[in-house]
Formats: structure tokens, sequence, C-alpha cells
């Protein structure tokens, strides 16, 4: 079970109906539970239907029969071509659906946003209205389904401009589909957390708004341009090495099996992108450049790599 209470919400993110059945929850602690419930994250739906064989290996779907008794009470079953007739319990048949609003009015109220959150678009966008972010006047989106076969409507939704920040649940879009400045989007899980509330890291996201670059003020030297290039070819390696990480850590996650990082080293990626090492070591230590800060700490941390956002 992940570390955190929320993991399942997220997971359900990209799913069109965001439903939950009583295995979903099995391993959450009941007072978790109980807490998104009193929030609204989670909210009782209709009974299922039809259940999961839980008698035999093979996770057959079975549909639910109930039989009522002479004392009243009503016991369900379910067939199994194994063994017969296989009682199911009240408990199996519970299920919940998501409801991704609350997270949204504690973001824009941890933001003191203006405004109410407005649905743009049913359960996939919101404009939640204007914050002072960064330093700056912000227009605060939200959406889901960034990675929908129907993303490019979201992008068409969405007002242009560099004064517009966009916090998405579930899957990125594709690079340059929605028209915005990369650092312009955050995943809303990486900055928010429930410890009895619904808590936002505001720091966090003024820390990567403030990454959004400015026109230059003055003409750089030919030192400033070389270490950008160094800089921008750092970055694109070591993102291209954070992506395969993630892949060989989530594989290591579901099979059980432990994954030790390796150690990359400043030798190594001078060597990988080109340059020479104290050319590396410059741009690691003087071009002030949080990404790539973030990037090289990423790179080190498990956890870091199972959030990072291509």
């Amino acid at each position: 079970m992940s570390r955190d209470p929320l993991d399942v919400i997220w997971r359900l993110a990209d799913s069109p109906d965001p439903l939950l059945i009583f295995e979903d929850l099995a391993g959450m602690p009941r007072e978790t539970m109980t807490r998104l419930l009193e929030l609204g994250v989670l909210r009782e739906s209709t009974t299922a239907t039809h259940v999961v064989c839980d008698a035999c290996c093979d996770d057959h779907l079975e549909q639910v029969m109930p039989v009522k008794y002479p004392d009243g009470k009503t016991r369900f079953f379910i067939p199994c071509p194994q063994n017969g007739r296989v009682e199911v319990s009240c408990e199996r048949l519970l299920q919940w659906r998501v409801d991704y609003l609350p997270l949204l009015d504690a973001l824009a109220s941890a933001l003191s946003v203006t405004g109410r959150p407005s649905e743009i678009q049913p359960g996939r966008v919101w404009n939640l209205g204007r914050a002072a972010l960064a330093g700056k006047s912000k227009l605060v989106w939200a959406a889901r389904g960034l990675a929908w076969p129907d993303a490019e409507q979201i992008g068409a939704a969405l007002p242009q401009g560099r004064s517009l920040v966009l916090f998405f649940l579930g899957l990125p879009a594709e690079d340059g589909l929605l028209g915005i400045t990369r650092e312009s989007i955050i995943e809303l899980r990486t900055v928010m957390h429930l410890d009895g509330e619904l808590v936002i890291d505001r720091h966090a996201i003024e820390a990567q708004l403030a990454d959004i670059a400015e026109p230059p003020a003055k003409t750089r030297t030919r030192k400033q341009t070389q270490r950008d290039a160094t800089v921008g070819a750092l970055k694109r390696e070591l993102h291209e090495r954070i992506l395969s990480m993630k892949s060989a850590v989530r594989n290591a996650d579901r099979t059980g099996k432990p994954f030790a990082l390796p150690r990359v080293t400043q030798k190594e990626l001078a060597r990988a992108i080109g340059a020479s090492e104290s050319s590396v070591c410059r741009a690691i230590r003087k071009s002030g450049d949080r990404e790539l800060q973030i990037m090289l700490q990423a790179i080190e941390d498990p956890d870091m790599i199972r959030k990072y956002s291509s």
C-alpha cells in the first residue's frame, strides 16, 4: 500500500468514471477513509451488482444474487464453477465515487483565489479564479484527462498567455499540446497531501512559477551563452535518464523487487553530452537554474523519480 493516503484518488484521475470498490480500499486505514468521506472526496455510490469471485483463482466476474431468508435477512451469493454457490459479504458490494471538486476547493482556498471555481467542461476542466503567485497575478485553472484522445479540446478551452497556471490530475499532456510553458503546468499530487486536512505546498508552487523565463533584459556574454547551452544539454540528458529510471522503479514496485539507483557523476554527464567536466561543474554551480538542481536531486531519489512528470 502506498504511503500516500491519496494515492488511490490520484490513480483514478484518468478514469472517465472514477468508481472504487471494496477491494480498492481494503488496505486503507479506517480513519483515512472516514476523513475522505467527511471531506467529500469519497461519496457513497450504488451497491455493486457484480463482483469478482474470491473463492477460486480464476478471477471470474459474476452477478450477485440476493436471497431472502425466513428470518427476514437477505444474504448474497454468486455462482462459482469450482465451488458452487459462494456467499458474498455485504461489505464487498459497497462502492464509492471520487469527487475531485473538494480537492480543487482546498487548492483555491490555500492560494487565496478570488471568485468561486466554475466547471468549464463537466468533470474535466475548471476555472478556479485568480491568485497572486510568485509576485504576479495568475489565472488558476485545473484539468484532468490531459492524456485522453480528446485532450486537444482542453488546450482549446484554456486561456493563452504567460499569466496562466494549470494544475492537472492524472497523466500529463504531450509536450506542446496545451500551448503553455512547462513551468506553468503543475501536477496536483506533487503539491497536495492529506494531514487531517488537505494541505497545499504553496512554497513549491511559487518556486516553480518563479522559474518562468522573462524576456532578456540585456545582451548575454559568450560565457553565459555557452553555459546556457551546457545547462540545456544537461537537462535534456537528465530528463531522458529520469524517465528511464522511472520505468525501472515502477517495474520494481510492481514486481516487489528491490531497485538500486545507479550513481550519476559529473564526469559521466560530461561524457554523455560531449562537454568537459569543468564546464559541467561550472554550469551546475553557477547557472542558478532551479530546474537543473531539481533534476539532479530527483535522479538520486526514488520518490522524486516516481512523481517526475514528463
